[in-house]
């Protein structure tokens, strides 16, 4: 009996999983938040200007009747650009770990269609300024995203959008005294080519 259940349980998840898909991405990451920078007695309060980036991802595609269910691995690059009081210019460049995880259909034999969740972790920050000791960073972020594509054979082209929960801060201290924090709700659209082994 026990073989048996065990054989039966094999052939489900055997028509279950029939088609499951590992691939490679990459592409182009384009940041549409401008981002915030304030002072530390909160004086001085400007926007920044957001700028494009990269990624560079894995991905497994788990295919149901109808549907996938697709978790991907992303290293995501973009940064932001701000003035400081002098009107002095530099970059904030953020570097993040990305774990999507689509939910998703195909439409009309080419195409597709996913949305789901996004689990970020930020492991580094960094700015082109000098005499910054210390930076105290919030890592965890949620958000959500979706986005659309086409395949062909092996190859695919995917557009996505994703947006998070809330907003994240760094803030930077420069000469051992706290100085200023840059404040970000990072809106990410991401220009993606992949490939299907």
């Amino acid at each position: 009996m026990k073989k048996f259940l065990s054989l039966v349980a094999v052939i489900i998840m055997t028509g279950v999983y029939a088609q499951q898909g590992f691939g490679i991405k990459a592409g182009l990451t384009y940041n549409a938040d401008d981002g915030l920078i304030k002072s530390a007695n909160s004086a001085y309060q400007a926007k920044g200007e957001g700028s494009a980036g990269y990624h560079l991802g894995v991905y497994k595609r788990l295919s149901f009747t109808g549907l996938y269910v697709q978790p991907e691995l992303w290293y995501v690059n973009f940064k932001n650009t701000y003035k400081d009081t002098s009107a002095r210019e530099f970059d904030v460049q953020i570097k993040r770990i990305d774990v999507p995880v689509s939910l998703g259909t195909n439409v009309l034999g080419i195409g597709y269609v996913q949305a789901g969740p996004v689990f970020s972790y930020y492991f580094q920050d960094e700015i082109d300024m000098n005499q910054v000791s210390d930076i105290k960073q919030d890592d965890i972020a949620l958000g959500l995203q979706i986005g659309a594509g086409v395949q062909l054979q092996q190859f695919s082209a995917n557009l996505r959008y994703d947006f998070p929960m809330g907003k994240r801060s760094t803030e930077w201290v420069q000469n051992s005294n706290y100085n200023f924090q840059t404040e970000s709700s990072p809106k990410l659209l991401h220009l993606s080519i992949g490939y299907s082994f």
